[in-house]
C-alpha cells in the first residue's frame, strides 16, 4: 500500500521535462545542507527540505542520476574545539594547580581539533546512477567505493535512553560510506518512517525498518546471487491514520 506524498506537503512544482536548471551552483550551495538537521520538531524540518528539494539530501544531474556532495560536520565541530583551547590559552585562563600547569589539556584539545578539522575538509562526493545501476563514493576525486546499488539504502536507526524512551533517526548508509544523518532523533516512528520510505522511493533505494526482520523492509534491489528473500514480509495494510500525518503538514 502506498501513501500519497501530498499528507506531507512534500510536492513541489515539476520542472519542463529534460531541463535541469542551475545544477552547478545548487551543488555548491548544499555542500553544508547535512549540518542543519532542526533541534526541534525534526520531522517538520526535514519535511521542508523534501518540499523544496524532492531529491533531498541529493540534486538531480541527469534523469536516474543523482548528486550529493557535503562536507561533514566534524568540520565545524573541530573548529569550534580548536578556537575554545585557544582561546583558553591565549588569555591565560588556565592556571597551576599544585605547580603542575594544566594548560596540556587545552594544548591536547587543541591538537584534538586541528587534526578533526583536517580529517573533515576533503570534499566527499556520492553518486547513485541507476542507468548503470552502481554507485560511486569519493573523497576528493579519490574512489573509495563503488558497486551495485543495493549496497547504498536508508536506515531507520533506533536508540533508547535510561528511561527506555525510544528514538530514531534517519540515515543513509552503503558499503565503505560514512553514515549521513538525514534527521535527529525523534519519537515518532510512524512519521519518520514515512518520511524514510519517501525518500528511498524518491531515491529509488532500498529503505531498512530499525528491526532486522520486519514486513516494513521495501527491497527495491537485490544482490545478483539471492535467490530468496529471509525476513521480508508483506507489508500490512491500513496501519495508520490520516490525522497522524497533520502534525508533520509544513
Amino acid at each position: 500500500m502506498s501513501y500519497p506524498a501530498d499528507r506531507l506537503c512534500l510536492t513541489q512544482p515539476q520542472a519542463p521535462k529534460g531541463q535541469i536548471s542551475r545544477l552547478p551552483s545548487t551543488l555548491h550551495s548544499k555542500r553544508f545542507q547535512l549540518w542543519a538537521l532542526g533541534l526541534f520538531r525534526t520531522e517538520r524540518h526535514l519535511a521542508k527540505r523534501l518540499k523544496s528539494n524532492s531529491f533531498y539530501p541529493f540534486t538531480q544531474e541527469l534523469p536516474n542520476v543523482f548528486v550529493l556532495e557535503y562536507y561533514l560536520d566534524t568540520l565545524w565541530k573541530g573548529a569550534l574545539l580548536f578556537v575554545v583551547c585557544l582561546f583558553l590559552i591565549s588569555f591565560s585562563l588556565v592556571s597551576q594547580v599544585r605547580e603542575q600547569k594544566t594548560w596540556g589539556f587545552p594544548a591536547y584539545g587543541m591538537g584534538v581539533g586541528l587534526w578533526i578539522m583536517i580529517s573533515s575538509l576533503p570534499l566527499r562526493r556520492l553518486v547513485l546512477n541507476h542507468t548503470l545501476g552502481t554507485y560511486h563514493f569519493s573523497i576528493q576525486g579519490h574512489t573509495v567505493s563503488q558497486g551495485p546499488m543495493h549496497q547504498v539504502y536508508v536506515r531507520l536507526a533506533l536508540s533508547s535512553d535510561a528511561y527506555r524512551k525510544c528514538f530514531f533517526q534517519l540515515v543513509l548508509c552503503g558499503h565503505k560510506l560514512e553514515p549521513l544523518v538525514l534527521v535527529q532523533l525523534s519519537q515518532h516512528y510512524e512519521q519518520m518512517e514515512f518520511l524514510g520510505r519517501h525518500i528511498a522511493r524518491k531515491l529509488n533505494i532500498n529503505y531498512f525498518d530499525c528491526l532486522a526482520t520486519s514486513y516494513r523492509h521495501v527491497v527495491r534491489h537485490w544482490p545478483l546471487e539471492a535467490a530468496i528473500s529471509p525476513g521480508i514480509g508483506r507489508r500490512k495494510t491500513g496501519v495508520y491514520r490520516s490525522a497522524q500525518w497533520d502534525q508533520v503538514d509544513v
